[in-house]
């Protein structure tokens, strides 16, 4: 399928980047920019692919990833403060 190492490296980072993508709509309202479908994913969407090409370990690590870097821009609401102060 690959001809060379490169291409096999590049393919499995476009995969990886695919994925995290995945975990980043997750955390999003917004529909997905390549299927336009809200909070899911038509079956043939690049994205949902690549996530379902990851093992549960590279799926736990890509959502601890993006988790932690949202968390880390404040951006992560499933952990703010729902109480008004």
């Amino acid at each position: 399928m690959f001809e060379s190492d490169a291409e096999k490296k590049r393919a499995e980072l476009i995969i990886t980047l695919l994925a995290k993508l995945y975990v980043v709509l997750e955390l999003s309202v917004d529909a997905c920019p390549v299927c336009h479908k809200a909070l899911a994913h038509d079956l043939e969407c690049p994205i949902v692919l690549a996530w379902s090409l990851l093992s549960e370990q590279q799926q736990r690590d890509a959502r601890n990833a993006i988790r932690a870097l949202a968390l880390s821009i404040g951006t992560d609401e499933t952990l703010a403060d729902p109480m008004v102060h």
